[in-house]
């Protein structure tokens, strides 16, 4: 009875068992065939993204790998697990027992940045410091590297955390000096980058401005952008080069060529191998020289020579050379040429063989990621504030250490100067990374930091002021320090309850740079700055000028700020041996050092003033730097004996150079006791 008054009742009633099963059955199908759709977009999607993880056993695996992919839906509890072992055996010193853990972590779950991060740290950090020589050293920080740029980011390319820790391992690991090895590690970075991207554009008395030298960098750049991406394009590129000159096509010619000498041009080592070949031969032709300080140039391969130097070939190989960066850019290093044009011209003329410039690239490239992300559920995670520091203090190193010296023929000599090219890029980006720094405070913590007194943006720009206008002022350059001066005082953001250092802005300039001075004597990068400066203004307004008084002056200057700075910082290091790391990027030898920077101020002037600033420099100073420049400049026959050239001219030889000579030698003579060289 009551059934029959209830209308549900009775529609289940009427539902007879086969019906439900009927019903069922169809739902059943219908969900199958929609997850199937589902599930073929889903696997589309995650193996365009690289968010896929290893799904079945293969030989090689470790034990826990094996594990992680046997229990399938269960695998985060396994990476969980690991991942806390993985830390418990950082904790414990067993850094080469995590390091394999964190691999195979990795490999279980490649989508977990923080893992990533910990491998790397433990490469480039624990586990170099470790080892006994600087070759070793810089084996185990280039694998942290490695990892970071050739792995984790195209498995992870919008985490911004694993930008930031690359962009810190190569400014504060490879270009810092907190490391004892740091200068062998810069000097192996600069030789890379030289053999991968070619030496830069060199900078000419015409480029006066940052942006004019900045525009051919970016033009040079540009011809590596639209390089052709494929060896039949290279071989299509040099035919109609060559039917425009009415010349035969060489293209699939040099390509045969390289083939049959075994280069596989698909191959990452021999592309960088032919690379590397063409760097060499590169330098040796520019700088007129055959023979290096070890002596000849040996281990090439003859075939590869013998084919750059036929002038037949020579659009071939101007196509396959950019051919060959291009693709070694963006499938070795997974850079991408057009955003190294677009960071020059926002940054600055950057030195890609700079270790800044590359943490200028990652910590940038990382905050626009994160940005194009950005939502109101994750900004919360989201850390800009020291993503932007990096760019900034990658920038403020360009400025200290951005102009290099550095020749692939000569690996063990590398010289940094100071680059002002840098000083006003720094001042440009400061408002934008200080609207950045002032949302995210908004959003995390509702505070408005503009109505803070201090932040770190500010005390970071005046320190930066304050460096930039003692360097300045140390190089002669006195109308510049002004205006950098006037800025100080007047810039909207300073910390303005100071009243000391509201004082001290508005000294007259010359007590302000010794003020300057003694607050931060002890800082290696400041008596870097000091001395360079000083060096350059007793070259360029000193010698060259014709102003002995000024020469003298600030060369003593330098010697004097040298040997207290040298003075202060020697001590010995375990791997860097007798090469404090902290004066690593000067030598120890002031006549060395000045030698150093004069061969620089040289490398920089037209013909004829480097003439007049060599037969202007005084005999010891012309005899330091005269061996050097004669290897440098000198060309030389196949055997390679010396061939008179115009450097007779403008370099001649100096008085008393076979006794100069004859000390040197005794200086560094074999020791008996250890057959080792020492310096007596």
């Amino acid at each position: 009875m009551h059934s029959r008054g209830n209308p549900h009742a009775l529609g289940q009633a009427d539902m007879t068992p086969s019906a439900i099963k009927v019903l069922c059955l169809l739902g059943l199908g219908a969900s199958i065939t929609l997850a199937g759709l589902v599930s073929t977009q889903i696997s589309a999607s995650a193996g365009r993204n690289q968010l896929v993880y290893t799904d079945r056993a293969e030989e090689g695996m470790t034990r826990e790998e094996a594990v992680g992919v046997a229990v399938g839906a269960f695998r985060g509890v396994v990476v969980n697990y690991l991942w806390i072992r993985a830390n418990e055996l950082k904790q414990a010193g067993k850094y080469y027992e995590a390091v394999d853990l964190a691999r195979s972590i990795t490999r279980l779950q490649p989508r977990f940045p923080r893992v990533w991060a910990f491998h790397a740290w433990n490469l480039a950090y624990n586990i170099s410091v470790q080892t006994q020589t600087q070759e070793e050293r810089w084996q185990w920080v280039n694998a942290g590297i490695r990892l970071l740029r050739d792995e984790a980011i195209p498995k992870n390319p919008n985490d911004m955390l694993l930008h930031r820790e690359l962009a810190w391992t190569l400014l504060h690991k490879v270009q810092g000096m907190m490391d004892d090895a740091n200068g062998h590690y810069k000097r192996q970075f600069a030789r890379e980058w030289s053999i991968a991207l070619g030496t830069p554009p060199r900078r000419t008395p015409e480029m006066r401005t940052s942006k004019s030298y900045a525009d051919v960098m970016i033009a040079w750049l540009d011809r590596l952008a639209t390089a052709p991406s494929t060896i039949e394009e290279v071989v299509k590129v040099e035919l109609a080069a060559s039917t425009e000159k009415q010349a035969p096509p060489m293209g699939q010619a040099l390509v045969n060529l390289l083939r049959d000498a075994g280069y596989d041009l698909e191959l990452t080592a021999d592309r960088l191998k032919l690379l590397e070949i063409i760097e060499l031969q590169r330098s040796s032709l520019i700088r007129s020289r055959i023979v290096s300080v070890e002596g000849r140039v040996s281990g090439l391969d003859e075939r590869v020579v013998a084919a750059l130097g036929q002038p037949a070939f020579f659009e071939a190989w101007t196509a396959l050379s950019r051919h060959l960066r291009q693709r070694v850019l963006a499938e070795t290093y997974n850079m991408d040429v057009q955003r190294m044009k677009r960071y020059t011209e926002k940054y600055g003329p950057m030195d890609w063989r700079h270790p800044a410039a590359h943490s200028v690239y990652w910590s940038a490239k990382g905050v626009e990621a994160a940005i194009d992300r950005l939502n109101i559920s994750n900004v919360a995670n989201q850390d800009f504030i020291n993503t932007d520091r990096i760019t900034i203090q990658s920038v403020q190193e360009l400025f200290r250490s951005g102009t290099i010296m550095f020749d692939v023929l000569s690996p063990q000599s590398y010289f940094a100067m100071p680059n002002i090219d840098f000083i006003d890029p720094y001042s440009a980006i400061l408002e934008e990374v200080t609207e950045r720094e002032r949302q995210e405070f908004m959003a995390k913590k509702g505070v408005d930091i503009n109505q803070r007194i201090w932040t770190f943006y500010r005390g970071g720009y005046e320190n930066f002021l304050h460096d930039a206008i003692s360097y300045l002022y140390r190089a002669g350059d006195l109308e510049s320090a002004k205006r950098y001066q006037l800025k100080l005082a007047s810039w909207h953001g300073r910390v303005g309850n100071d009243v000391d250092q509201e004082r001290i802005r508005v000294l007259p300039l010359e007590d302000f740079v010794v003020w300057n001075l003694q607050e931060r004597i002890t800082s290696p990068n400041i008596a870097i700055q000091e001395i360079q400066g000083a060096l350059h203004t007793a070259y360029v307004r000193g010698l060259l000028a014709g102003d002995m008084e000024v020469f003298r002056k600030n060369f003593d200057y330098a010697r004097d700020f040298h040997k207290a700075f040298t003075d202060e910082q020697s001590r010995g290091t375990p791997a860097g041996g007798d090469a404090e790391r902290m004066i690593s990027q000067m030598n120890k030898e002031f006549p060395l050092a000045a030698a150093e920077y004069f061969l620089g101020a040289i490398d920089r002037l037209p013909e004829t003033d480097q003439a007049l600033l060599y037969r202007r420099a005084p005999l010891e100073l012309q005899q330091i730097t005269f061996d050097v420049m004669d290897r440098m400049y000198r060309p030389r026959d196949k055997d390679g004996r010396a061939q008179a050239s115009a450097i007779d001219f403008i370099f001649p030889e100096p008085q008393g150079m076979e006794a100069y000579r004859i000390i040197q030698r005794a200086r560094q003579r074999p020791s008996v006791e250890t057959g080792k060289i020492e310096s007596k």
